[in-house]
């Protein structure tokens, strides 16, 4: 099977809008490729992924939170990405930052870890 990596968007989180949600997941990308020289295990997939470019297949899903910590409990390699100054409006349009886990990244190269992935749909 081919690897795949998913990045999973917080979809309960307030005040994500698309400019956001794409900055998010260009953090969780990053801290995917953090990951590779310290995780020696799935090096050799993420090498397989990446066939002849810096990337290989990539798909976005669209969960809240509980269901993002189902998913960590279930695949071998994952990360959550925190954004420690998360910007977000209140209702009179005052911003604010705090941390917030805004996404993960998920790298599957097992049957049955993509067998379990493919329950989520893609983010619309």
């Amino acid at each position: 099977m081919e690897p795949r990596f998913y990045i999973v968007m917080r979809r309960d989180l307030w005040d994500m809008n698309p400019g956001k949600a794409m900055a998010q997941a260009a953090h969780a990308q990053a801290d995917f490729d953090s990951q590779i020289p310290d995780v020696f295990e799935f090096r050799d997939a993420v090498i397989a992924w990446r066939e002849d470019r810096n990337f290989g297949t990539t798909l976005v899903l669209h969960e809240p939170m509980d269901v993002m910590s189902k998913i960590s409990m279930n695949v071998a390699h994952w990360g959550f990405t925190t954004d420690p100054t998360y910007p977000y409006r209140n209702y009179y349009g005052d911003v604010f930052t705090r941390s917030e886990v805004t996404c993960m990244w998920v790298f599957v190269y097992k049957e049955e870890e993509l067998e379990y992935m493919r329950q989520f749909a893609l983010h619309k």
